[in-house]
């Protein structure tokens, strides 16, 4: 059998795989069929293709193979935790070999084949040169939003393009976002599914269709059939009777520039010769981890001050900064000049919360500017996090500008999960921070990573009067889980202009937007190939999605503190480490490694900052007489950036917090850069939060019930 042969058998198998993942003993395989759910979830579809149909879709060009390898060991990994999760075996306490089912056994058997590359760190280069690759293979299920206001701008006519890119089945959730029942009429040119208040249909190409929403949050699914590229539709109601216009297009075939972009994926050069010190072999090792190839990291911005970075989101999209005074006044209603606004295409912006606040106003009005041109924007937000007056503030945006496409980020158990899976769809969010404007002139493109949410805490001491804008938040000052919570945060982003660097971390981006909509699974952006020499890139970016990569941002974490050799700084202020990643820590310390952190252990002010307090006084117990812990006391301000530098020659800068979340739940990225002039830039910023900072006593007290409330692994995971 040759390789590829047994590559498409295996993928035969996957497509088994959710038949047979739902059967138990005495349990028969669930059908996928149409109008019928599948171990729980939704396959209704104008067209069902078959396994033999998905094992082809599967594949882009022929030069995919090894990409595909990869991948395919990380859906097959995937799978078999599915499995595991519908049938309580393997970790959820069931022997396997229990399952009276010789489907599920068989399948079983090849997925472990398929998956048992990830046993392994690092991944073995590839044959063949460097670059760009593309790939157009069948795998996801894409669900978006297409949010409707009956009573916003009812004049306009509105477009709204789903992607059904690499995608096996497609669904449109049509949300109603206002209080105004709607009522929506049209037809399309292929065939068009559709599950309204439990019931299903199938409108044939050409055949009008209609459907009703009539409440808040209402909502309807559509499934269009592969063959749909386009529908036309009206949006009535009582405030217009005569109807707004809607257009629904196929994404990948109005805009096939954006469905390159959204499809690339890189070949990266790593050196196979000796020569490499330990900090190197990590640094250009490839792994599960989604990373970038390593890219010159250039002369990027420092964003250490609050204002600075508010005023980088700023500039990117108004092409000029807010003036202090203009901030001080505290107006969300200014007036903003888009004269020297830039010309944008795309517009990336992922954070953990975009709150309806001054910050969040700001930033909604300037990409409605860009919206009202036709700029494609994409937004993910986390869904747990967002309160109602957030919701209807970006529901808003997207149901005036259907170009503004959101997505709010929400981890779902399978039925039947154990508590900690169910309770963990509470605490598993988006922790990726990025905004991306891809300009029309390249010179004006901006990405912005690190760890500052949309959120006026990251840009006033206190919370600001925003009472006269009843649709604006007017935060308290709390502890505990609350979340109206308020706090100045001390952060610290890093900005990008050059264009090369900019396109490739929104490209990388893209992957996450592109996500599986059942698991959040997402598709790597690289594969090693063989290098002769030494790369002259000296960063990389990086994505997490612990839960589906097999927690390789821990093993990076782990090889890069077991590669150190002299000393380790740290600015971070969650100190909660898995037990991997303290073994490393203490590993580095008994050979002599000097660790210095600069954290933040009273984090009262923070969701939960009791509990994170006692896991940080837990860290100073264990660590205070050999590792030199500061806390930062810069009055009124927690500390919120997250820094690593190791033997002045590495940086990385990302959303990661040194707890067991990071590592085991929330999605995360950042640029790790081993450059020793680019660690002379950072060591100021270091000096800075050092001087800001106090030393630790160690003699710290902890309540015994935090202590047997985080003897439970899953209690201690969730923070």
């Amino acid at each position: 059998m040759t390789g590829r042969t047994a590559i498409q058998s295996a993928l035969v198998w996957l497509a088994l795989a959710a038949l047979a993942g739902c059967a138990g003993a005495g349990r028969d395989a669930c059908d996928l069929l149409p109008g019928q759910e599948a171990c729980g979830r939704p396959s209704l579809s104008a067209t069902t293709p078959g396994p033999g149909t998905a094992t082809a879709q599967f594949f882009g060009d022929t030069d995919t193979g090894d990409y595909e390898k990869r991948f395919l060991a990380l859906l097959a990994d995937s799978q078999i935790g599915a499995m595991d999760r519908a049938n309580g075996t393997g970790p959820f306490g069931r022997n396997r070999r229990d399952v009276q089912n010789a489907d599920f056994q068989a399948t079983y058997s090849t997925l472990q084949r398929l998956a048992g590359a990830l046993a392994t760190p690092h991944l073995p280069p590839a044959a063949g040169p460097g670059g760009d690759g593309h790939f157009a293979g069948r795998w996801r299920v894409s669900r978006q939003t297409l949010y409707i206001d009956a009573a916003a701008r009812p004049q306009a006519d509105k477009t709204f393009e789903f992607s059904g890119l690499q995608a096996r089945s497609v669904e449109i959730v049509v949300r109603q976002a206002g209080k105004q029942p709607a009522e929506i009429e049209g037809s399309c040119d292929g065939a068009l599914a559709i599950r309204a208040a439990g019931a299903s249909r199938t409108i044939a190409a050409g055949t009008a269709f209609r459907f009703r929403l009539s409440g808040e949050d209402d909502t309807v699914s559509l499934f269009p059939a592969d063959g749909l590229t386009r529908c036309t539709a009206l949006i009535r109601s009582s405030l217009a009777p005569k109807g707004a216009a809607l257009t629904i297009l196929r994404e990948e075939t109005t805009d096939p520039a954006i469905a390159s972009f959204d499809s690339r994926y890189q070949r990266c050069p790593v050196p196979t010769g000796g020569g490499l010190d330990p900090l190197e072999r990590v640094f250009y090792a490839s792994r599960w981890l989604s990373q970038t190839c390593a890219m010159p990291i250039g002369q990027p911005r420092l964003l250490r001050k609050s204002r600075d970075g508010f005023n980088a989101k700023v500039e990117a999209l108004l092409g000029a900064p807010l003036s202090d005074a203009a901030i001080d006044k505290g107006d969300p209603e200014l007036p903003l000049d888009f004269s020297r606004a830039p010309r944008l295409k795309l517009i990336y912006l992922s954070s953990l919360e975009f709150k309806a606040d001054f910050s969040g106003r700001i930033i909604e009005r300037l990409i409605r500017h860009h919206a009202a041109l036709g700029t494609k924007v994409r937004i993910m937000v986390t869904d747990v996090l967002e309160r109602e007056k957030d919701d209807a503030m970006l529901h808003r945006l997207a149901a005036e500008f259907p170009n503004v496409e959101l997505q709010e980020y929400r981890w779902r158990a399978d039925h039947g999960a154990p508590i900690d899976e169910q309770i963990s769809q509470l605490h598993k969010v988006l922790h990726i921070k990025m905004l991306a404007t891809l300009a029309q002139d390249p010179a004006r493109s901006r990405a912005i990573i690190g760890g500052r949410n949309i959120h006026d805490g990251f840009l006033f001491h206190q919370p600001i009067d925003l009472s006269r804008y009843p649709d604006l938040q007017q935060y308290g000052k709390t502890d505990g889980f609350s979340l109206n919570y308020y706090s100045n945060w001390s952060d610290f982003d890093i900005e990008f202009a050059d264009r090369t660097t900019v396109e490739t971390l929104a490209a990388h981006l893209s992957t996450v937007w592109l996500r599986d909509a059942d698991t959040n699974l997402s598709r790597p952006f690289s594969i090693p190939v063989r290098a002769a020499g030494h790369p002259r890139g000296n960063a990389r970016h990086f994505i997490s999605v612990p839960y589906e990569d097999g927690h390789a941002l821990e093993t990076y974490f782990i090889e890069l503190v077991d590669a150190a050799r002299h000393h380790i700084q740290i600015v971070n202020p969650y100190l909660n480490l898995t037990p991997s990643l303290a073994r490393a820590f203490d590993r580095a310390l008994a050979r002599g490694v000097r660790i210095d952190i600069v954290g933040r252990i009273d984090l009262k002010g923070d969701i939960g900052g009791k509990f994170l307090t006692a896991l940080n006084k837990l860290f100073v117990e264990k660590y205070g007489d050999r590792i030199d812990i500061r806390e930062f006391k810069a009055p009124d301000v927690v500390l919120h950036s997250k820094i690593m530098m190791i033997d002045e020659r590495l940086v990385a800068i990302s959303s990661v917090n040194l707890n067991n979340r990071s590592f085991f739940h929330d999605s995360e990225n950042g640029m790790t850069v081993l450059d020793p002039a680019f660690y002379t830039r950072m060591k100021p910023i270091y000096d800075d939060y050092l001087a800001h900072s106090n030393p630790v006593a160690t003699n710290v007290t902890i309540p015994w019930a935090y202590r047997l409330l985080f003897d439970e692994v899953w209690v201690r995971e969730a923070f």
